[in-house]
This record gives C-alpha cells, structure tokens and sequence, in this order.
C-alpha cells in the first residue's frame, strides 16, 4: 500500500466533498422544499460563494462533507486496487 497515493486520494475526495457535493446537495434540497420557485444556478453561485466564507457553522459542515467526499474516494481507490489485483 502506497500512503502517499492513500492521502492523495483523501485530499482530493475531500476537496470534492466539500467544493461539489455539499454545495449540489444543499441546493437541491433547497430548491424542492420552496417548491421551485427559486433560480436553482444564482442560489448555486451563492451556496458556492458562502461556503468559501467559512464561518462557525459552515467549519462543520465543510468537515461532514469532506468526510463524506474522502470516504467515497477511499471506496473507489480500493476497489479498484483490488479489481487491479485480481486481474493480475
């Protein structure tokens, strides 16, 4: 096991956590509990925009989803790792 791919592979699924999958999923929950009467894209921009302005609230946040984020990569770089070893 190479650690150095290993914390790689957690950095950037944290970073997709964070940047991609915490502002999608609080969007779309948004947007289906006001009915759709929001612009999905400005309210994006600005979900996007208040995440990089970390405040007291957004710290937890920020750490669930990048967890979340991490373990998914942490799924696929074994999974794959281990199909890579079966094929061998």
């Amino acid at each position: 096991m190479n650690k150095k791919n290993i914390l790689i592979t957690i950095l950037i699924g944290f970073a997709i956590g964070v940047f991609i999958l915490q502002p999608l999923g609080i969007t779309i929950f948004t947007i289906s509990s006001q009915n759709y009467e929001i612009n999905w894209w400005q309210y994006l921009i600005n979900n996007f925009i208040e995440i990089v302005n970390i405040n007291g609230n957004q710290i937890f946040e920020n750490i669930l989803f990048g967890l979340l984020g991490a373990s998914v990569a942490l799924m696929y770089y074994f999974g794959k790792r281990e199909k890579d070893i079966d094929n061998k």
